[in-house]
């Protein structure tokens, strides 16, 4: 089936990744804001170490509290599912029976994910996304069937993606075969 459409979050990270996914099937980038990554507010460009000690305090509630409490101008992963959820049912409203793909954002990936699956929003940090991975959903109106979580097999022996060899985009996606 032909991909009709790329969308995207409009983070360069995103939007470079999709535009070698659309370069690929001779189609333009849609950029949609509510598939952009959680925002971190105050934590934007902090590690993890130095927010632990800048903001020990909120840190700790965020970790008790994920869906509740949010750093400071920041959002709490319950916001990032209420905006990226009905984006991505518009998507799937705008391709009835076709194929797109979606870039967007580990925190982004989980929410929609866990909707998905039935599981509560809680669980979002037993939930790996990782960099590159890509997941796919089938939609058959407005029941989805989530086939392949997490996949990166189009990531081995891939070069690193400041080398020479990555000046082309990447072959598309294509489904392995499942083991008899």
């Amino acid at each position: 089936m032909p991909l009709e459409a790329v969308y995207s979050s409009p983070l360069s990270r995103a939007v470079d990744t999709a535009t070698s996914i659309a370069a690929r099937h001779g189609l333009a980038v849609v950029t949609i804001d509510a598939l952009k990554e959680i925002g971190l507010g105050a934590w934007e460009g902090l590690t993890f170490a130095e927010v632990a000690v800048r903001d020990p305090e909120r840190l700790a509630a965020r970790r008790r509290d994920p869906l509740h409490v949010a750093p400071a101008g920041g959002e709490t992963i319950l916001q990032v599912s209420a905006r990226a959820l009905p984006a991505v049912r518009a998507i799937v409203a705008a391709h009835p029976g076709g194929a797109v793909a979606v870039v967007a954002h580990g925190a982004v990936n989980k929410a929609i994910l866990l909707h998905l699956l039935g599981l509560p929003l809680e669980g979002y940090r037993r939930m790996h996304q990782d960099n590159a991975a890509f997941n796919l959903i089938e939609w058959d109106g407005p029941a989805a069937r989530v086939v392949a979580f997490n996949e990166t097999a189009h990531l081995e022996g891939a070069p690193r993606a400041d080398s020479p060899e990555t000046q082309e985009a990447p072959p598309a996606y294509t489904r392995r075969p499942q083991p008899e």
